[in-house]
């Protein structure tokens, strides 16, 4: 999938994000997020490995690094 395909999947409504060079649809995942649906939501288009392999924060002042098994 191209960034302008990716792009225009977001803008038709599609709930995906890139983790790893991955295009993953969150969908259903959104509801079962161990961390809240609002978390996955703010993520919505965007490259969140940053976040997902623990190199940043986003609001909550701790760094997460995510399980073996979140892998």
């Amino acid at each position: 999938m191209s960034r302008r395909e990716f792009d225009q999947a977001i803008l038709d409504g599609e709930k995906y994000l890139i983790v790893d060079n991955l295009v993953l649809d969150v969908k259903e995942f959104i509801r079962a997020h161990p961390g809240g649906k609002f978390v996955i939501g703010r993520c919505i288009g965007l490259d969140i490995s940053k976040y997902f392999f623990g190199g940043y924060e986003m609001e909550s002042g701790t760094v997460h690094s995510h399980s073996y098994y979140a892998k």
